[in-house]
C-alpha cells in the first residue's frame, strides 16, 4: 500500500484483501458508525478496491473513499474470519509438503533443516499448542540447529506466537495464502496448458533456476530440499531441459492431508525467466498444477508470498487467492546450551 498519506501504517494489504482503515473524522470522511457526536476517529472493515488516494473499500455492497491525509492505520485481515486452530492446521500441512531434510520436534516445535537452503526448511514452527519460547526450550532448539551446521531460526504464525514473546531480530513476513480448487480451476479454465510437462524429479536446470532466485546452495542441498515433502511433490516445466537457456517458467506441487481429512495443494517454486515473462507462461504452469491437485484428490491450494512482493502478492489475489494468514521469521536472542540442558 502506498505510504502517502501522514500515518499511513503499511499492512502488506493489496486490492481484493481485506483491511480495516483507522481514519481521522472530518467532513470528507464516512460518518462514524456507532454515532458518537463526540468521536475524533474512526474505522471501516471492508474489501479493497483501490490504494491509491482515496483509499477505497467494499463495504457490504456500499463504496466507501477515505482521503490518505485522514488515514491513522491499515490494519490486514484474513479474507474470512480464522480460528487459531485453522492456522494450526495449515500451517502443520505446509510443514510437511517442505519439511526439509531433517526433522525434529523440540518442546512442542517442529524443527526442520535442510542444508541452509531456502528460510523455510531451515526453521522452527510451534504447532503443538505445548510449544514454549522458555529459555530452555529455546537453547535446546539452538542447540538442535547448531549440530546442523546452522543458526536457529524460528517461524512465528500470527496469533500463535508473537515475536515480542520470544525475543530477536525481526525477519521478513511472510503471507499465507489459499483459494479453494474448483473456483481457481474455473478461473484458470481458458489457460491451455499443453506446453507444460510434469515430471516426478525435477532436472538439472530446474534446479538451476529455482536455485539462481532463492537463498544459494549447492545442486544436491537443492534437490533434497525440494525432493522432501509428503505427496511425493510433482515439478512442472516449460522449456526443454536440453538447451543453454534452462527452462522458461517453473513449479512444483505436492498433495497433503491435513488432520481433518482435506486434501491440500501446496504450490512453490512458481518462477518465470525474466525475459520471457508477460505471456502467460506462470499462469500456464499453475494451470497444469491445479489439474494435476484435483486429479489426486485436492480440495483447496495453499502458497506463500513475501509481504514485500507486492506484484506476486496482487496476481495471486487477481486469480482467487485470499489471506489466510502471515507468520515472520524471527532469529532468538539465545545461543546453544553445550550441554544439552543437562
Amino acid at each position: 500500500m502506498k505510504d502517502t498519506g501522514v500515518g499511513v501504517s503499511p499492512s502488506g494489504a493489496v486490492v481484493g484483501d481485506r483491511v480495516v482503515v483507522r481514519y481521522l473524522l472530518g467532513d470528507a470522511t464516512p460518518a462514524d458508525w456507532r454515532g458518537n457526536p463526540d468521536a475524533a476517529q474512526s474505522d471501516v472493515t471492508g474489501i479493497l478496491v483501490d490504494d491509491a488516494d482515496p483509499l477505497r473499500l467494499e463495504r457490504d455492497g456500499e463504496l466507501v473513499s477515505i482521503p490518505h491525509a485522514v488515514v491513522t492505520s491499515v490494519r490486514l485481515l484474513s479474507a474470512r474470519p480464522v480460528r487459531n486452530s485453522e492456522i494450526r492446521t495449515l500451517e502443520h500441512v505446509a510443514a510437511r509438503s517442505w519439511p526439509g531434510v531433517d526433522t525434529a520436534w523440540i518442546a512442542g516445535w517442529f524443527c526442520r533443516a535442510g542444508r541452509g537452503f531456502s528460510r523455510r526448511a531451515n526453521s522452527a514452527l510451534p504447532l503443538e499448542r505445548s510449544a514454549r519460547a522458555d529459555l530452555a526450550a529455546l537453547r535446546e532448539i539452538a542447540r538442535w540447529y547448531a549440530e546442523h551446521g546452522l543458526p536457529p531460526l524460528l517461524a512465528l504464525p500470527d496469533r500463535l506466537m508473537t515475536a515480542s514473546t520470544v525475543g530477536g531480530v525481526e525477519g521478513i513476513e511472510v503471507q499465507r495464502l489459499t483459494c479453494d480448487l474448483t473456483s481457481l480451476a474455473e478461473t484458470l479454465s481458458g489457460t491451455t496448458a499443453s506446453a507444460v510437462a510434469l515430471t516426478d524429479t525435477p532436472a538439472p536446470d530446474w534446479l538451476t533456476a529455482y536455485a539462481g532466485n532463492r537463498t544459494t546452495g549447492d545442486a544436491e542441498a537443492v534437490r533434497a530440499v525440494v525432493t522432501a515433502g509428503e505427496g511425493p511433490p510433482v515439478f512442472a516445466r516449460i522449456g526443454a531441459d536440453s538447451t543453454d537457456r534452462g527452462p522458461a517458467s517453473i513449479g512444483r506441487g505436492v498433495v497433503t492431508e491435513a488432520t481433518d481429512g482435506r486434501k491440500w495443494l501446496g504450490l512453490s517454486a512458481l518462477w518465470t525467466d525474466p525475459e520471457r515473462r508477460g505471456a502467460g507462461l506462470s499462469t500456464q504452469v499453475l494451470a497444469a498444477l491445479v489439474a494435476w491437485g484435483r486429479e489426486n484428490g485436492a480440495e483447496s491450494a495453499h502458497l506463500q508470498v513475501e509481504t514485500t512482493n507486492r506484484l506476486a502478492g496482487s496476481w495471486y489475489r487477481r486469480l482467487g487467492f485470499g489471506l489466510h494468514h502471515t507468520y515472520r521469521y524471527l532469529t532468538p536472542d539465545v545461543h546453544a546450551d553445550p550441554t544439552g540442558g543437562r
